[in-house]
């Protein structure tokens, strides 16, 4: 609606995990590069852990984006209750054919010949599986046991796991203790600061602009300071605010974003705000709207 108004060729702050968009702060930057690190050089399993809306679900897909052409990544979107579903979901994405008579054992024999097969191979096989939270402990167990095959020298399956922070909680519990060892790599995606705010929003508008020399629209910094008490740095809640301000810049016909506007979008979607003579950090804020 409003990307002509502004000369976007895409509009800057959806909420989608496009890669196009990844911004690269110190924290996402090191998520990256230790999942890229592990399937490279065959290290096993790589935990990237963070709140609802602080981006790692964008860091895998910047990911296989990146290591698509080099690896056989089999991608785990939801969670499986038992190990024998597990393991035929990742038989079906390789497409090794299977029998309806096999059992778990088969299945996993199966799943050990074809790694093996590929051993030799220049392409790492990689299971990435986004949402890892929702597994259960037993489907978690199955992982451990598959990140068991391997060489003498390297291993044979990737494992790269992406989820909210229960999903460490998980880790943690005595029963996944032989798991937990076996993790290479971990990372914890936190908030962003005020400044990596600053740098976010305008890699978005820049990377969504047709001209990217001549952004058409820009933030005060009054505006994004106003705009970081209420989000907390919380990429997902500051991609609705802006989203929301450039909205409002469009009816206004005004390219320049000001604090008043960020205030009125903040009362718009929480009605309780009420009182704008000051927006402060709280931690309820924009809860209706996350």
């Amino acid at each position: 609606m409003y990307d002509a108004y502004y000369n976007f060729a895409t509009l800057p702050f959806e909420n989608t995990p496009d890669p196009r968009f990844f911004y690269a702060s110190e924290q996402h930057r090191e998520a990256l590069a230790a999942i890229e690190y592990t399937i490279r050089m065959r290290k096993g399993i790589v935990l990237v852990t963070g709140n609802i809306g602080s981006g790692k679900t964008t860091v895998g897909r910047t990911m296989l984006g990146r290591c698509s052409s080099d690896a056989t990544i089999v991608q785990l979107v939801h969670g499986h209750t038992t190990g024998t579903e597990l393991i035929a979901h990742v038989l079906r994405a390789l497409e090794v054919k299977t029998r309806g008579s096999d059992d778990h054992a088969r299945l996993l024999e199966r799943l050990e010949t074809y790694l093996r097969e590929q051993a030799d191979s220049s392409r790492p096989v990689v299971l990435f599986i986004d949402e890892a939270q929702t597994l259960s402990i037993e489907a978690l167990e199955e992982l451990r046991l598959i990140s068991n095959f391997d060489t003498n020298t390297t291993k044979l399956l990737q494992l790269v796991l992406v989820g909210q922070p229960e999903l460490r909680e998980q880790i943690s519990s005595p029963q996944l203790s032989a798991l937990r060892q076996r993790i290479v790599m971990a990372k914890q995606l936190r908030p962003l600061g005020i400044q990596d705010t600053v740098g976010y929003i305008a890699h978005r508008l820049k990377a969504a602009s047709k001209n990217p020399k001549q952004v058409g629209v820009s933030f005060s910094g009054d505006a994004i300071a106003t705009m970081y008490d209420a989000t907390q740095g919380i990429p997902r809640l500051i991609n609705v605010v802006c989203d929301n301000c450039l909205l409002l810049g469009f009816v206004k016909e005004q390219k320049r974003i000001t604090p008043a506007m960020v205030r009125q979008v903040l009362d718009d979607m929480v009605p309780s705000f009420g009182d704008t003579e000051a927006v402060q950090p709280q931690a309820p804020r924009l809860s209706l709207a996350g």
